[in-house]
C-alpha cells in the first residue's frame, strides 16, 4: 500500500477542513442577521445613497487653535482641494482662507502665543520631508528650518510663550535632536542630540528636565529623563 506524504490529511488537518465550511456558513449566517436587524432600524428599511460626486464633495478639517485674544479659531480644511491654513471667527461665518498653497498640503499647528502670526507646517512636492513655517503679519511665508533632505517635528510651545521646541533629523537622518527657537528673533539653541532613537515625550516647565521614551518591542517600552544640567539621562 502507497503511504501517505505531504498530500495526506492528519486527522486534525481533516477535521479543520471539514470545519472551515461550517464556520463560514455561521459567519454568513450572522452577516446576514446583522444586516437584517440594521435595515430594521432604517426609515424605510434602507439606507440613504450618496453619488460618487457628493462623497468626493465633502471637506475634511481638523486641528484648533484659538488666537491669543480668543476671537477666532486657526484649523486645517482641504475645502481648496488641497489642505489650507484657515482661521474663523468665534461668532460664526464665513472661514478666511490664511494659506494659499496649491501644491503642497499644509497643515496648521497654530497661533503664536502673544500675536495673530500661525505656525505651520508643509512639505515639499510630496518628499514628507515638512518643514516649519511662520505665516508674517505681512502675509509672506518664512521657513523657519531650511535645508535640504531633513525633516522638522513642532513639540510645543514653551511654558512663557516666548519660544517653541521642535526637532530635526538635519544632522543624521536617523535620529531628531531637539531645540528651542525663541519667536523674537528666531534663533535656535540645541537641547539635546540624540544618538539612540529616544521619542520625546515633554519637557519641564523650567526647562530642566525632558521626558522620553524608547520602544524595544511593542510590549517592552521604557521610560528616561535627561536632565539638561548635569547632561545625564536617567533610565526610570
Amino acid at each position: 500500500m502507497e503511504t501517505c506524504k505531504s498530500y495526506c490529511l492528519s486527522p486534525r488537518r481533516a477535521w479543520s477542513f471539514r470545519l472551515a465550511p461550517m464556520v463560514l456558513m455561521i459567519s454568513g449566517i450572522l452577516f446576514t442577521l446583522s444586516c437584517a436587524k440594521a435595515q430594521k432600524t432604517i426609515p424605510g428599511g434602507k439606507a440613504k445613497e450618496y453619488s460618487i460626486e457628493q462623497f468626493l464633495n465633502t471637506t475634511d478639517l481638523f486641528g484648533s487653535s484659538f488666537s491669543p485674544d480668543e476671537s477666532s479659531i486657526l484649523f486645517t480644511s482641504n475645502k481648496t482641494g488641497i489642505f489650507n491654513a484657515f482661521a474663523i471667527s468665534v461668532e460664526g461665518g464665513d472661514a478666511r482662507q490664511l494659506t494659499k498653497s496649491e501644491k503642497e498640503s499644509t497643515f496648521a499647528i497654530g497661533y503664536f502665543p502673544n500675536d495673530n502670526r500661525i505656525l505651520y507646517s508643509h512639505d515639499q512636492g510630496g518628499n514628507e520631508n515638512d518643514h516649519l513655517y511662520v505665516l508674517e503679519a505681512d502675509g509672506k511665508e518664512k521657513d523657519l528650518t531650511p535645508g535640504t533632505k531633513l525633516k522638522a517635528n513642532f513639540l510645543k510651545w514653551s511654558h512663557d510663550g516666548t519660544a517653541f521646541y521642535f526637532s530635526t533629523n538635519e544632522r543624521d537622518s536617523h535620529f531628531f535632536d531637539i531645540y528651542k527657537m525663541v519667536i523674537s528673533n528666531f534663533q535656535r539653541q540645541l537641547l539635546f542630540r540624540d544618538s539612540i532613537g529616544y521619542d520625546f515625550g515633554d519637557i519641564s516647565k523650567d526647562e530642566r528636565f525632558i521626558a522620553f521614551s524608547k520602544a524595544n518591542t511593542t510590549a517592552d517600552i521604557n521610560m528616561f529623563v535627561y536632565d539638561l544640567k548635569t547632561k545625564t539621562m536617567k533610565h526610570l
